[in-house]
């Protein structure tokens, strides 16, 4: 089993020579070429989701860790569609953007309107320091007098300097340099090209943005900055323990010290690719972890529901009801921290939850929730089908802060549950026992 990391940025680099075996997706040699790690099983060529789709159907993949540019949103759209239809998990890698002071800086939605906004008349004759890659570069045709006006720096490789060949940068308007540059550097080439304006993107600290904004500021240069998409996401660190996570649970050698501490679906299921649907031949790990705290949704409002959400609030989690209906049993004592969101389940509630559980009486409805909370990397519950879960919920025995867990792997709910009725009918006294044995000398 493998990750299928979208790469092609310092994240997906770094997320290559981490050791995690991966299948690192670029779209060009030169790519491929920055990944240097023996873990990294190169794949170059762009891919749709119709082409994605199917290679993750070839191939035994646990799980897709998205550390694509900031601003490559087809590319994200592609890998998420695909892992909906597979229902293989799916984190996307975050870069951090760069705080700014807004002093000298134009926000616009797009390169287009960037080109627009040059050809008025406050920049309609300033030379322009365009930094926005290759691919771009189109849009800004439609500049007047663009050929002397506008300088692009892009990537020294052969392919690029022929596309901006073709839309008439001739050789002493292309800047063909690697980055990132340091504010030294953005600072000569500035004053190089004589640029008044200078259009970027925000590629966050890994993709230099603020030397790029330091040396423009210091000059004296206007800023057209191209707004990122909003997304959300992990940091590229979180995204290595996630995918150790599920390989750990597809070869049982993962050492605990690396699994994720907000995932709890690496240590107790073997199943959560499509691949294979087997029972599991041997007794799920039990993990216990702290979600004192932490905000967990359950979605459903029937007795099962109530009950997932009474052990949620026990061990300290915020919890969130989602239910068109509650069972009074949701009134009990015990019950007053549960929030309810009277409604039924629709996508978008899980940004920011450390646990999901789907205990609908509707089968379609849990199933949807499955799939979303595993292509978010967010472990998930679901109460009428195990083989959708990547985590089981256990029944509790608990006195004086020593806790028993028991399952069934899912597949006996009644033999699980006369089991735990007879160890709490039996817990006390043996931890009195064992207590009163620890008192004597």
């Amino acid at each position: 089993m493998k990750i299928l990391l979208f790469g092609g940025t310092t994240e997906g680099r770094e997320i290559a020579a981490s050791g995690l075996p991966v299948v690192y997706s670029v779209t060009t040699d030169y790519g491929a070429e920055l990944a240097d790690s023996t873990n990294a099983e190169p794949v170059v060529g762009r891919m749709d989701a119709d082409v994605i789709t199917a290679f993750m159907k070839s191939r035994p993949i646990a799980g897709v860790i998205d550390a694509t540019h900031p601003y490559a949103a087809e590319v994200s759209q592609n890998a998420r569609a695909a892992c909906e239809r597979t229902g293989i998990p799916y984190v996307r890698v975050i870069r951090e953007a760069v705080k700014q002071d807004n002093k000298g800086i134009t926000e616009v939605a797009s390169c287009k309107k960037a080109a627009e906004l040059l050809n008025e008349p406050s920049r309609s004759e300033a030379c322009v320091l365009l930094t926005v890659g290759s691919k771009e570069l189109d849009c800004f045709t439609s500049v007047t007098n663009y050929r002397k006006r506008l300088f692009a720096r892009v990537l020294p490789k052969s392919e690029m300097l022929l596309e901006c060949e073709k839309l008439g940068f001739d050789a002493g308007h292309i800047i063909a340099m690697k980055g990132p540059f340091t504010k030294a550097m953005n600072t000569a080439t500035l004053e190089m090209t004589n640029a008044r304006v200078l259009v970027t993107k925000d590629g966050g600290k890994a993709g230099g943005f603020e030397e790029k904004l330091a040396a423009a500021k210091e000059l004296g240069v206007d800023v057209l900055s191209i707004r990122r998409p909003e997304e959300t996401g992990i940091t590229a660190a979180e995204a290595i323990d996630w995918g150790f996570g599920l390989l750990g649970t597809q070869s049982q050698t993962l050492p605990v010290s690396r699994l994720p501490t907000n995932v709890v679906s690496c240590v107790d299921r073997l199943d959560s690719s499509p691949i294979s649907r087997e029972p599991l031949e041997f007794p799920f790990f039990p993990l216990f972890t702290n979600i004192t705290g932490r905000r967990a949704v359950v979605v459903g409002g029937g007795k099962v529901a109530a009950r997932r959400a009474k052990t949620l609030i026990t061990c300290g989690a915020h919890v969130t009801v989602i239910s068109p209906s509650f069972d009074p049993s949701l009134d009990e004592p015990g019950m007053e921290g549960v929030k309810r969101l009277s409604r039924p389940y629709r996508k978008g509630f899980m940004e920011g939850v450390a646990l999901v559980v789907a205990a609908t009486d509707d089968r379609n409805v849990n199933r949807e929730v499955g799939l979303e909370a595993k292509k978010l990397g967010i472990p998930v519950s679901v109460a009428d089908a195990p083989e959708e879960c990547t985590f089981l919920f256990p029944s509790l025995v608990e006195r004086d802060g020593v806790v028993a867990a028991i399952s069934t792997g899912g597949r006996s709910p009644s033999l699980c549950r006369r089991l735990t009725n007879r160890l709490r009918a039996v817990w006390p006294d043996w931890i009195e026992e064992e207590t009163e044995k620890n008192r004597k000398p």
